[in-house]
Parts: C-alpha cells; structure tokens; sequence
C-alpha cells in the first residue's frame, strides 16, 4: 500500500520528457500537467527539428522545447533524459491526459517501491471510462486465446506471454494499489533519474513498435522493478479499428511483427506462438470489418 505518511513528495522535482511530432494534443496534455495537485519543475518537449515549428508559440512557463536530430520515439526520449535535471523523471506520450493526482500519487508509490524501481499509470479510454486493458467477457474464449499465446500459464495480468505479447492489469482486479509487473506501457512512467536508459535502444528507424516491452527488458537487465499504480490514472482517446484500412493494418502489422519478432528472439520466447498471434490477430480484423465489432 502507499504510505499515508509521506506528504513530503510535494517538495519533490519532477522533469516530464515527452517524445513527439507536435500533435494537435500535445498542449491539452501540457494544461494537463500544469493543472495536477504536483506541477512538474520542467516539461521537456523533444521534437524533430524539422517539426518543430508546430511548437514555437507554446508559452507555458515550464516548458522547454528541444530540437533533436533524432526521429524517432525512443531516440527523441533519450535525448530529453540526457538534459533532465530533477531527481525524478516521467516519460509521457503527448496524447495522454494526467488525472489531477496521477504524478503525485506516482511519486508516492515510487518512494515506497524503492530505489530500484519505475511505476507506470493506469490507463484509461475517456469514452468509456473503462480500463484500457479490460479484459473480454467471453471467459471462455479468454482461456483459449491465452492458451495459445501463453500455454498452460494462460491468462496473467501484468505478465508477457510466450508469445511475446504484454498482457495488462486492469485496476479493478488489480490486488491493493502497487502491482508488481514484469513490463510497463511507456506511455506514462516516473523513474529515478540515476535508472534512465538514455541510450536509444531501439533498433528500427521510424514509428517505435512494442518499445514498452523491450525497454522494461533493458530496464530489468539493469535490476529495475516494474510496478503499476492502480490509482495514478491517465485518459486516451479510444482508436476507431472499425475506420483503419486493410491497407493501413497490414502495413502496421507488418512494423509490429518485425519489433516483436526482435523481442522474441531477444528473450528466447516461442516463435510459433507469436505467429499465432498474428494469424488471430488479421481474423479479428476481418471480423470488425466485416460486423463493425471484434470478436
């Protein structure tokens, strides 16, 4: 459980890093850091030089835009943790919007998980209100697709499968308010600053397909304990699948694959498996097409 008695976190400086293209959502995400219980001493937006006059007129006080040579996800964040300067730091996504006590309630947990450790928020989609990683109701189909992917472990939150494939934890089934993970999502996690990985170990050019598993594999190698905070809370916009492309899919699954076959073959995970994976993943595609819902 989180101490009730550390009311000291405060006083603690937090730099916020978010890797982007100057999306259209990157100044809500901003507001909604700099409206939360704890405000972040600095924010620093990493931005391709060439994309970054989509944010030139951003006048937020604690705002510090970096132009980086680098393109890409993992690249442009590296960056950004080589000039944090505050003990603690959050790698954010720019289309995330923070809960008012998310950094607060984060800090918290990491000061009572140790020095050793990074913990990552809950997400949530803000059209549903429901946890991002919720599981499907059918139980039934849960234990065979799990089967597949994972063998006779099945199904285990918070856990990666043989396949490959990160399975998350739902907060409402989550046991007390720090769970003990073996990956966390990238898209909103505090470390302390002497545990960044400020190297970009991302091995492909381009978008960063399954980043989120292979840095809590570099994280772990260096003795770092993942955790999820099940109130520290975070909202996205839910994706429209029903409006993707065959096109559009195919090409994504195919930059995907390529990420996670690097994983597998990186941590000695079943290569049939992951296929699997791929080959269910196209027939549930086909099925949102085809009856406007996955099955």
């Amino acid at each position: 459980m989180v101490s009730k008695l550390d009311t000291d976190v405060q006083a603690l400086p937090v730099t916020v890093v978010i890797a982007t293209l100057g999306g259209a959502s990157l100044k809500e995400t901003i507001h909604g850091l700099n409206m939360g219980s704890i405000v972040p001493s600095e924010i620093l937006i990493c931005v391709p030089s060439s994309e970054s006059h989509k944010v030139a007129g951003y006048s937020f006080p604690n705002v510090k835009v970096i132009a980086t040579d680098s393109k890409g996800q993992v690249a442009q964040r590296a960056i950004g943790f080589k000039n944090a300067s505050c003990e603690y730091v959050m790698q954010l996504d720019d289309d995330l919007i923070l809960d008012r006590y998310c950094v607060e309630i984060l800090l918290r947990s990491l000061r009572t998980c140790g020095p050793n450790a990074a913990v990552a928020a809950s997400l949530f989609w803000v059209s549903t209100g429901e946890s991002f990683y919720k599981p499907p109701d059918n139980k039934l189909l849960l234990k065979w697709y799990y089967w597949v992917l994972n063998g006779r472990f099945g199904y285990q939150p918070g856990k990666i499968t043989a396949a490959g494939t990160n399975v998350g934890v739902d907060p409402s089934s989550a046991d007390g308010e720090i769970s003990a993970v073996d990956w966390v999502a990238g898209g909103c996690v505090l470390h302390r600053k002497e545990n960044l990985i400020k190297e970009n170990f991302y091995p492909f050019p381009g978008k960063a397909y399954c980043e989120d598993i292979i840095h809590s594999h570099y994280l772990k190698e260096r003795g770092i304990h993942l955790f999820i905070g099940s109130k520290a809370i975070c909202w996205l916009e839910c994706p429209s699948l029903w409006s993707q492309s065959w096109k559009a899919f195919l090409r994504d699954l195919a930059f995907d694959f390529k990420a996670r076959q690097f994983y597998v073959r990186l941590t000695s995970r079943s290569a049939w498996r992951m296929n699997a994976y791929y080959v269910v993943s196209v027939l549930r595609f086909g099925c949102t097409k085809i009856f406007g819902k996955s099955s």
